[in-house]
């Protein structure tokens, strides 16, 4: 059992998943979000001076809604820009611009391997068998 102390308010908690504080202040967040959500929906272009005038929600913990991509900044008004954490251009929400998102996106994406070209037999390799040339002569009696 993985045990931590909630950053938020020091009680011991036990991590389950990707948890990152502890039920309780996950709740409160919880709460939190919806106050603001609700207040958006009716005032929508708001400063979040504003927000946290009427929902005494922290302003740092709405800029943190915004950069989970739970809300999105085109209905708040922020007095802070936004930045991709990657190449700095203004964004709405989240982290990343559109066009860095892409790229990280691309770049996980797994690339077609190329075939490795068969060993060359030579006088040494002639009487070997290697494990890639087994693994290919399986397959081939596999297929058939």
């Amino acid at each position: 059992m993985n045990l931590k102390n909630c950053p938020k308010c020091g009680k011991l908690f036990a991590v389950q998943g990707s948890e990152k504080i502890c039920p309780v202040c996950k709740k409160e967040e919880e709460d939190d979000f919806q106050k603001v959500k609700e207040y958006l929906w009716d005032n929508p272009g708001a400063t979040i001076e504003e927000v946290h005038e009427e929902t005494g929600v922290e302003r740092e913990t709405i800029i943190k809604f915004v950069k989970e991509d739970r809300l999105i900044a085109e209905g708040l008004d922020l007095e802070i820009l936004l930045e991709c954490e990657r190449c700095g251009d203004p964004i709405t929400h989240g982290r990343f611009c559109e066009k860095c998102q892409q790229e990280l996106v691309e770049g996980l994406s797994p690339t077609p391997r190329k075939k490795k070209k068969p060993r060359k037999k030579t006088k040494r390799t002639r009487d070997k068998m290697f494990i890639a040339d087994r693994v290919v002569k399986r397959k081939k009696n596999t297929d058939q």
